[in-house]
């Protein structure tokens, strides 16, 4: 189970967790090849309880490349009010047991089914992640406080806020 900083506790990893399952893509990081980091969109194809994150991909991608010489790699995900990081260790896996748990038809834009040959799955396994909630009464506070702040002069404290339901810190 993953481990909370700030003794935030199960509280932040339910959100967390409640949160990544409400994201369908993710902004995939890794480590590019001539500009350092490589950002692309990808569909979320699965996620583990653990909070590991799937990714269908052909073998013949950069992001491949990419992973063969560095496995670091981050998913950025964003709502209008939600916003999320999960960093960790990709791994790719050539599973067809696992392709065809998670094989949805939209992914028929990419591959002409789920036996292509060229199919290769990249596993976020996390270490870390970082939630931001607005939605819902949080947005409301957080509005208040932005109009306090400017009302008064008085800037809102960097960094983090200490409550789970709207920010935290999670080691996985």
């Amino acid at each position: 189970m993953a481990q909370v900083q700030k003794n935030t506790g199960d509280k932040a990893e339910k959100h967390f967790f409640e949160i990544l399952k409400e994201f369908d893509n993710a902004m995939l990081v890794t480590h590019g090849a001539a500009t350092g980091l490589h950002a692309r969109p990808m569909a979320i194809a699965d996620i583990d309880a653990d909070g590991s994150i799937w990714f269908i991909t052909g073998e013949d991608t950069a992001k491949v490349y990419e992973l063969e010489k560095d496995a670091a790699m981050l998913a950025v995900m964003q709502g209008k009010t939600k916003q999320l990081t999960v960093g960790g260790r990709g791994e790719l896996r050539r599973d067809r047991q696992k392709v065809e748990q998670i094989w949805k038809e939209t992914f028929r834009a990419w591959f002409k089914d789920k036996h292509d040959p060229n199919i290769v799955l990249i596993r976020l396994n996390p270490i870390e992640a970082e939630y931001w909630d607005a939605s819902g009464l949080q947005g409301v506070k957080f509005a208040l406080n932005v109009a306090k702040a400017v009302v008064s002069g008085q800037p809102l404290p960097h960094g983090d806020p200490g409550n789970p339901e709207s920010h935290a810190k999670l080691h996985l």
